[in-house]
């Protein structure tokens, strides 16, 4: 797990191409006629580059199914960063017919001490959990588990040890030695989440991540190929930009909107989020403001405004400063977010019904009411 600093440093490069070189990582251009354009995070440059997501295709194109992996470490609410991530694997689902595993990870959570116990994670598992299946996954193709109370998971982790060094986990991840043992032997859990649909389904896999993330992917291609089975593929993504400016992080509330909001901190967030804009409205209608240092466009062009040519018009009326930051395009935002948020609430509640139904052992959904 990287450090908050470490994902500011990866956010800051411009450099990607040098980046993707040295990691063996491709530019999603050369397979983007094989995937398509129909969603946005396609024609966006969202999704921006993959690794062995050709070899993927290839299965789809033979008529041989795939997984896609990815999972979410509850120690807080879902704020909108995460819609990207889960956006997409519900998109690749549906558009492949693919199952999609989903480690609740609470063990990442309290190795790296976000957490004081592993009882504070269960209640925030179940409920993250709601929160992603809302966004319309089919519970016939998830498999969801927490991670900590899943026996295979544990013996999966402990056989995949012996296939890592200590010096080997200690220079990926940049350990000084000082931290507990938990966080070494996790990368051995992060192999055992991704690996899982192969040991046991035969099924290669698919991991979406951002490219600070791109360290636990290498290391588990490492034991694949010295287990000698299927190395995962992956895709990379751009998050969200944080409303401050910075890296958006749940332990930086002002960086994002959680999807358990109020109104009135919705509204104060986005009224004070970083924009391309002037110092004056005098001063943006005469010179326009730079929607690509906005944060209010960012949110636009990654997941709210769907339409392309719609999107076109709101680029170029901020360019042209017929747009005002805090006069349009905010309001505009925060409108979106409430309708968003309020429809969202409705799918939750047809998800707590059947949530059983997603998971691949007991739930205790006591603990919702």
């Amino acid at each position: 797990m990287n450090t908050e600093n470490e994902i500011q440093d990866i956010e800051k490069k411009t450099d990607y191409d040098r980046i993707l070189e040295e990691f063996g990582i491709s530019k999603i251009d050369k397979v983007l006629p094989r995937i398509g354009k129909e969603h946005l995070f396609f024609r966006r440059n969202v999704v921006f580059a993959h690794r062995d997501f050709n070899k993927i295709l290839d299965r789809t194109e033979q008529n041989k199914n795939f997984a896609i992996i990815s999972g979410r470490g509850p120690s807080s609410d879902l704020h909108y960063g995460h819609f990207i991530l889960f956006e997409l694997i519900r998109f690749i689902q549906e558009k492949y017919d693919c199952d999609f595993f989903l480690p609740l990870s609470d063990d990442e959570k309290y190795v790296f001490r976000k957490v004081d116990s592993l009882n504070e994670t269960y209640k925030l598992s179940l409920e993250n959990a709601v929160d992603i299946f809302a966004l319309g996954f089919k519970p016939n193709k998830v498999h969801a588990y927490i991670s900590s109370i899943t026996p295979r998971i544990q013996y999966l982790a402990l056989s995949f040890s012996v296939n890592q060094t200590y010096n080997t986990i200690k220079s990926a991840l940049g350990l000084t030695g000082e931290e507990n043992a938990g966080t070494v032997f996790y990368s051995c859990i992060q192999a055992a989440h991704i690996l899982h649909p192969t040991t046991d389904y035969s099924l290669p896999v698919v991991v979406p991540v951002g490219l600070d993330q791109d360290v636990f992917i290498r290391l588990t291609r490492d034991i694949a190929r010295k287990r000698k089975i299927y190395s995962p593929a992956s895709l990379y993504i751009r998050f969200l930009k944080g409303l401050t400016g910075k890296p958006m992080s749940s332990s930086a509330p002002e960086s994002c909107v959680f999807l358990n909001d109020d109104a009135k901190t919705i509204k104060r967030k986005i009224m004070d989020a970083l924009t391309g804009g002037r110092t004056t409205i005098k001063e943006q209608r005469n010179l326009g403001a730079d929607p690509d240092i906005c944060t209010i466009y960012d949110w636009f062009e990654k997941y709210f405004v769907r339409d392309d040519k719609e999107l076109s018009e709101v680029r170029k009326g901020c360019k042209d400063g017929e747009l005002i930051c805090g006069l349009d395009c905010k309001p505009r935002l925060i409108e979106m977010i409430l309708n968003h948020q309020e429809q969202h609430n409705i799918r939750k509640k047809k998800v707590i019904k059947n949530l059983e139904k997603y998971f691949d052992h007991e739930i205790d959904l006591s603990v919702l009411d």
